[in-house]
């Protein structure tokens, strides 16, 4: 998987680039756990604790993780409650269209492992910056 990790000293905020089909991912992360590093932390933990036949979930505020078999899913939990609640009748028959793609993703387990690692790396290395200093 391809990501490239970016912090505006402009703005003061962080970004994750990640290909289309990925972007979920990169909400999730920065969603859930913003510059949290103990919450990375945690993550990672989780994470590399499975094995290749375990399942694991996450739930976050707006986001959830599913692991299963090696493979993971993001997904937002407005996509959780339309399998729950669908939409109204009067919302059905229209042209409204839920963007689905930007709402869920899916990768592999090392793939994920790899990426929050690396980002927990670039956070750790802009937390002088985040406290006003400067290297």
């Amino acid at each position: 998987m391809d990501y490239e990790f970016s912090y505006s000293r402009d703005t003061g905020s962080f970004s994750i680039e990640l290909p289309t089909e990925q972007d979920a991912l990169a909400r999730f992360l920065l969603d859930e756990f913003v510059v949290d590093q103990a919450g990375y932390h945690q993550l990672l933990r989780e994470l590399q604790s499975l094995g290749p036949a375990d399942s694991w979930q996450y739930q976050g505020k707006n986001w959830s993780l599913f692991v299963e078999d090696s493979e993971v899913l993001v997904c937002h939990h407005s996509l959780l409650e339309l399998e729950h609640d669908p939409l109204p009748d009067k919302l059905a028959g229209s042209d409204l269209v839920l963007d689905e793609d930007s709402l869920q993703a899916e990768c592999g387990l090392q793939d994920l492992i790899r990426l929050v690692n690396q980002w927990q790396v670039f956070i750790a290395g802009q937390t002088p910056r985040l406290n006003g200093y400067s290297r």
